[in-house]
């Protein structure tokens, strides 16, 4: 009992870290931001009304920088925390390298599940008030130039989320518990860390089809891969929303592509034997 609490709590400690780091450049972030926004706005002679006004359209521009910054500083830590424990982050998160199979299966599954997920939430009845959590939310990680949109949101935060979700969190978990319960919950977490109840089912989701690829290659390079596959589709639909020109008859041609795909990808994960051979445990000091 001593060592499953022990990993618990290991688990909690570095999704502490996480949450720690990510929030306090965000709000440190945002309080500049809005200092400046509202000094600008006074030297403009604007109203408190106006300015409030003027606020409310430029209020989520700091996030770019905001997480990029906390990215950064996350994995800093992270590597120091390691550093200090006389191992490495791509040890403790074994961020190894896997088959040309597995990456293979892994870029088929990414590209799959971008098309089947997406377009699934455009035919599924779902009420207008649960998708414009995800509208809103997606609207605040577009609100600055597309560069840096990828770089933040289509590489940095799909590392991070990675190391964090299926290194850390899914792999200590494992450790005091069935490997199923743990996938189940950290990518519980996963899923409410991204707000709304559509994009928390979307991510939960997700982060499930990744935990199996997790402990079949025994690395979360592959999770990082399929990661950064899905957000930059996102990233480019939404600054780019050439897709929504599509037909119904398209959409439910690219959904069922997009679903066999992601079939495939998880039948070949799962029956890769090569996965299971080269599989390697995870370190936990």
């Amino acid at each position: 009992m001593k060592k499953v609490l022990k990993q618990i709590g290991k688990a909690i400690g570095y999704f502490a870290v996480y949450l720690t780091c990510m929030n306090v450049v965000d709000l440190i972030a945002g309080f500049v931001w809005g200092y400046s926004k509202g000094k600008e706005f006074k030297e403009m002679g604007l109203s408190p009304d106006e300015a409030a006004a003027a606020f409310q359209s430029v209020e989520t521009g700091y996030k770019g920088i905001s997480m990029l910054i906390g990215a950064i500083l996350t994995l800093l830590v992270f590597f120091i925390i390691e550093k200090v424990k006389k191992t490495s982050l791509a040890k403790e998160t074994d961020m190894k390298m896997v088959t040309g199979k597995q990456m293979g299966l892994t870029v088929v599954g990414a590209l799959g599940g971008m098309f089947f997920m997406n377009f699934m939430l455009s035919i599924l009845p779902i009420p207008e008030e649960l998708l414009g959590d995800l509208t809103s939310g997606m609207g605040s990680l577009t609100s600055y130039p597309f560069w840096l949109a990828i770089i933040v949101n289509a590489i940095l935060i799909p590392i991070l989320e990675e190391v964090v979700f299926r290194g850390y969190i899914f792999s200590r978990l494992g450790k005091a518990m069935p490997a199923v319960v743990a996938a189940v919950i950290s990518s519980v977490v996963f899923g409410l860390c991204h707000g709304g109840l559509v994009w928390a089912i979307w991510a939960g989701v997700v982060g499930l089809i990744i935990c199996v690829v997790r402990v079949k290659s025994g690395s979360i390079i592959p999770g990082i891969v399929f990661h950064i596959i899905m957000n930059t589709y996102g990233m480019v639909c939404s600054y780019f929303p050439v897709l929504e020109k599509l037909s119904n008859t398209g959409m439910y041609i690219l959904t069922a592509i997009g679903g066999i795909m992601l079939a495939v990808y998880v039948v070949g994960i799962i029956t890769d034997k090569s996965a299971a051979k080269d599989k390697a445990e995870v370190t936990v000091a």
